[in-house]
Parts: C-alpha cells; structure tokens; sequence
C-alpha cells in the first residue's frame, strides 16, 4: 500500500478527504493530516508519505509553497493539489513546483480514483528509483569500508555524496549490527530471513527517530547502519532498542555503536573502528548494545592468570560436577575481566578438553573430535567457550559415574556371593573388605548404597532364613541349627530370632 498525507485549512473538508473517500480500495492509507503548509512540512518530515494531496489556498504556508519545499527536500513525494474551478489559474504554477496532478472541488468519486491510480503508478516508480539509488549508495560505503588509497576514496566520497544530496564535509557514524548465529542452531528460519526481519525492525526505528540512514550488508547476518553523525541516536536511545529487539524479536542481535565519527574518504578508519567494538562481544557475550566508550583503549592480556587444574580435576574425579562448573565459571569471569586474547583462551581450552576427554576413553559413540575443537576456535563469546568446556566435563563425570557405579555393583554382587556361601562361617566386615579391596567403611556405603541395607543385616537375613529351612528337621536342636548357621553362642541365635521374627525357634517350629 501507499501513504497519503492530507492537507487543507478548511477542518470540514480535511474530515471528508480523511473519513469518506474510500482509500483502503484504491490501496492507500492516511498516515496524517495537517491545517497548513507550515505543519504539514513538520509531520510530513516524520511521517515520509509517498503522496500528499494538498489544498492551494492556505494561511501561513500555502500549497504551492509547501510543493516547492518538499519537491526540494523529499523528491520522492508525489503531489496533488485540491483547487476549485475559480481557483483554475493556480493549476500552472502548482504543477510548475511539481505538483502531479490536480483534483476539482466538489470531489467526483470516479476522478479521485483515475488521477489516484496514475500517482500510484508515478509512485511505484519512484520506489524503484530510490530504491536503486540506496543500492548504489550501499555499494559506494562497502567500498568506502575498505578502501585506502586516498584518491579512489575521494572520487567514491565524491560520488557518494552526489547521490545523497549532501556535502562532502558531512560527517557519519556508523552501527554495526549481527545476528548471533549460536541462537539459530536448529531453527528452522533461515539466516536470510531473520536478516530481513531485522533489517525492517531497524529501519522502523530509525524512521521513528527522523533519522535518514544506509543499510550496508557486510558479512554473513551482519549489517552496517550509516547515518550523519549529527542525527545519530544518543546512549539511552541505543538502549531503548536493545530492550525493544530482545522483546519483539525471537532471535538475539548483537549491535556495535559509538565508533568516531568519520568523513567519507576516511569511511574504512570508522568500520576498523566499529568492528573492533563488535568483536567485544567475545568477552562482553551476545544479544547486546556495546558502545565505544566502554572499550575504547581496552589493553588485552597475552596471558592467562592460574588456573587450578589439578584441583579442578579432583573435583571432576569425585563426580561433583556442580562445584567443578562454578570453579570454572569463577575462572572464565576472570578472563572476561583480563580481556585475555581470544587466541590463546582457544589454546588452553582445548588442552583442558583433550585432559577432560583422557578420561572418558573410548570416545562416546558419534563423538567427533576435531568438530569440538573447530566449535572452541570459532565460538563468538566466552560463555560459549565455557558451555563447550562443561559440556565435555559433565559427559566425562557422566562415564566416570556409570564406570565407578558398575564397578560398585560388582564389588556388592561379589559381597553377596561370599555371605550366600559362607554364611555358616566366621564373616566379619573386615574379612569382606580384604577380599574385595576396599576398605571397611567404604564398603559399608557402597553395599548400603546398591542394597538398601546394611552388610550385618543381609548376613542375618541369609542366615535365619537357612534356620528356618533348617528347622523343618524335627531332629536338630536349635543349638546345632545356631551352629550351622554361623551363630557359636545360642542365645544370641535365639534373640535374633525372635527380633527379626517374632517368635522363637521352637515357636517357630510348631508352626510349621
């Protein structure tokens, strides 16, 4: 659809133009109205119509000096003129100051909608125009950000400056926008897509703010946002964006702001500038507004300050993963800080994975090495460093554990055996851990642990339920079933008896 803007100082007829001509049917909204020419040209530099159908006679500013004006200013804007029969001899002068057409009062229906649909067609065409315009104009700055050589760069500047209507003094800022494609990992919208979107978010925002500006594409989901420097957004204004983007959009942008201003011969000395900022992001992390101020004349470490690997390990080694993360998130917050170079983080990181993955030995099945390490060295941020890191610890805790909790079950199963064939013999904790090589206390937790019950109480179980098997033979006494049970003294035999089942012996017995 096309915008339309209305301008008349008689409020009757401005409420007819607005409220009871269809436009919606002939594809055009009212995007404004205005009593004079004075206030059409303050709205109208806010709201960028692509037409405006303007009364002639007006107080303060008339229609044909508003035509002149925006036909200097905005040479995209169409312009109709209102005008009555007794007013005809104004026609000359209106389409002289580059008015399109005209339409007579009383309005005929079938009129508006014949000159409408020529505008619509002189506007579509304008569109192209400038559309081909902003695309040389985008091409002249990619070329600008990297170009050295004075003289190419002055006849660009030269060419640039031509096409934008501007003076060659002019100075620009520029912000440098990405998308932070770790957030895209297994959407199904492609980056192309998000791009667009981005880009119309963006442009909506600065067409709020009046802000002419040139949307240059870089490199993959990254966008460079020209603007005259004068006109730039200020602090709070960039903040205002980041918290509106991270509410209206479901992907993360990360943005670079506050390089120094440039002219245009000096364009590539911006961009260095601006992307040195972006590349903070790395220590700062994604889905933010950094500014220059903040990393202006940042020092960057060669060297990383001590890590305690070999107590991180210990930690590792007794499954405690929750205190090994928070040790390593305690030491990467100092990285952050140190501003420690990117290369070298890369490095030691992964000499402590391939440390991490020694542990886990074989390898877990469709585990590819070189893909992690190519993920360390390409990751955008720190924190995406640390996640690489902590995942690779939490599948080695995870194999240390089903190893150590194997282990364990078989050390147990070897418990039981010994007690289910040597129950009627002398069976101490300290016997059973000699035989399985672990010490006493140990043993207790782990066959506490895989049992749910203590080592004297599996040994007193096995050893009443053979008594009462045993017992079935009216011809032993209970002192001999104590006896073959593993029990020297009687009375002890008999008080377990009647504690773990109520009764005793002989009681039991006569039951049978």
């Amino acid at each position: 659809m096309y915008s339309i803007f209305l301008v008349d100082d008689e409020a009757l007829e401005l409420e007819t133009l607005r409220d009871y001509i269809r436009w919606e049917e002939m594809g055009i909204y009212v995007v404004g109205t205005a009593g004079n020419g004075r206030e059409a040209l303050e709205k109208i530099e806010a709201t960028r119509p692509d037409i405006v159908l303007t009364d002639v006679q007006m107080p303060i500013m008339n229609g044909i000096d508003l035509a002149h004006t925006l036909n200097e200013r905005y040479d995209w804007i169409q312009v109709m003129f209102l005008t009555g029969h007794d007013e005809f001899h104004y026609v000359k002068s209106a389409l002289h100051a580059g008015a399109v057409g005209y339409l007579l009062k009383p309005l005929d229906l079938s009129e508006i909608e014949s000159v409408i649909t020529k505008v619509k067609q002189l506007c579509e065409e304008s569109r192209m125009k400038l559309r081909s315009i902003e695309a040389a104009k985008a091409k002249i700055l990619k070329e600008l950000s990297c170009e050295k050589n004075t003289e190419l760069a002055a006849g660009l500047a030269n060419s640039f400056s031509l096409l934008a209507r501007l003076p060659e003094t002019t100075r620009y800022a520029l912000a440098l926008f990405s998308v932070d494609p770790k957030e895209a990992e297994g959407e199904q919208q492609s980056l192309e897509e998000w791009m667009s979107r981005l880009e119309a978010y963006l442009g909506h925002f600065f067409k709020m703010k009046n802000v002419d500006t040139v949307f240059v594409p870089y490199k993959e989901g990254e966008v460079g946002v020209y603007m005259e420097a004068a006109k730039q957004p200020g602090h709070y204004a960039w903040e205002d964006l980041a918290e509106a983007m991270r509410r209206a959009l479901d992907f993360t942008v990360t943005a670079a702001v506050g390089g120094q201003e440039s002219t245009l011969p000096y364009i590539h000395e911006l961009y260095e500038q601006t992307r040195v900022i972006l590349n903070e992001r790395f220590y700062e992390g994604a889905g933010k507004i950094i500014h220059g101020d903040a990393v202006r004349g940042q020092f960057y470490s060669e060297h990383l300050p001590p890590f305690e690997r070999k107590e991180w390990f210990n930690t590792i080694n007794q499954l405690d993963f929750g205190e090994a993360a928070q040790q390593l998130h305690r030491y990467f917050g100092g990285l952050a800080t140190l501003r420690v170079k990117q290369k070298n983080i890369c490095d030691w990181a992964i000499n402590l994975t391939d440390e991490l993955l020694a542990l886990h030995e074989p390898a877990p099945e469709g585990f590819k090495r070189a893909e992690l390490y190519h993920s360390i060295y390409n990751a955008l941020t720190l924190h995406e460093i640390e996640d690489l890191i902590l995942g690779t610890a939490e599948t080695a805790v995870s194999m240390l554990g089903e190893r150590l909790l194997d282990k364990n079950a078989k050390l147990v199963h070897k418990v039981r055996t010994v007690i289910d064939q040597q129950y009627d013999l002398p069976i101490t904790i300290n016997s059973l851990s000699e035989q399985v090589y672990l010490s006493p206390n140990y043993l207790r937790s782990i066959f506490k642990d895989k049992t749910g019950m203590t080592i004297h109480d599996y040994l007193t179980r096995i050893r009443l339920g053979k008594a009462k098997e045993l017992l079935a033979d009216g011809s032993l006494k209970v002192q001999d079933i104590a006896q073959r049970v593993g029990y020297e003294s009687t009375s002890y035999f008999i008080s377990l008896f009647v504690k773990n089942l109520g009764v005793t012996p002989n009681e039991f017995r006569k039951s049978m």
